[in-house]
């Protein structure tokens, strides 16, 4: 695998691009120009030399567009098209999860550090959200709201939640399990964390039978 400078203009993007593109009043957006302008571009473009096309990097490609930068060294990949495609989308899709202890621990000291927190991709709001429910779990904290799906203590026989007037235990390892990915997918807001469980443990509860 080679890398070459190449003029932003002579980039074709993916028509294919799975990803939404983002605006400049996205989060998204704004936390990687943050990156981009607090490291520089530490991840570099990937193209398809043999379709001249760009594999991944359409955000950043797109960011470093509005700010007028010209050219940028990109890795080159030599492939077919449907290789090209699925390199794309596997680039998109892979990713691990969060040791969210050792997560909130980082982004704790970097919050009263010189750095631009917006540049590690969280918010101050999903950061304060984050920091909050940990120091809950960890000090045990108040019974949830009857209304709300939550924690209430870590045992052996498991994690009790409660919905409305109902309690039940879910084992300690699946619950882990589920919070874990419940977080990779609506991020660290309570509220959105809490309706994401409900719809997860009940599905659509009012729905109303119509046989």
């Amino acid at each position: 695998m080679e890398s070459k400078v190449m003029r932003l203009e002579d980039i074709k993007p993916a028509e294919y691009n799975p990803r939404v593109r983002l605006t400049e009043v996205d989060h998204e957006y704004k936390a990687l120009k943050a990156s981009i302008d607090e490291f520089g571009l530490v991840v570099p473009l990937i193209v398809n030399e043999r379709t001249g096309t760009l594999v991944s990097g359409h955000q950043r490609l797109n960011v470093m567009l509005a700010e007028g930068v010209e050219e940028t060294e990109v890795v080159i990949v030599d492939m077919e098209p449907e290789r090209e495609k699925a390199l794309c989308i596997a680039l998109n899709k892979i990713s691990g999860q969060w040791d969210y202890g050792a997560l909130a621990d980082i982004l704790e000291e970097l919050r009263d550090s010189p750095v631009d927190i917006l540049a590690t991709g969280f918010s101050d709001d999903e950061i304060a959200d984050l920091l909050g429910e940990l120091q809950e779990e960890i000090g045990g904290g108040e019974a949830p709201d009857v209304e709300s799906v939550g924690k209430k203590e870590d045992t052996k026989e498991g994690v009790p939640c409660i919905v409305g007037e109902y309690t039940f235990r879910i084992p300690n390892g699946p619950y882990k399990d589920m919070m874990a990915d419940v977080r990779e997918k609506v991020g660290f807001s309570k509220e959105k964390v809490e309706a994401e469980l409900k719809r997860r443990l009940f599905g659509n509860g009012n729905q109303e039978n119509t046989d």
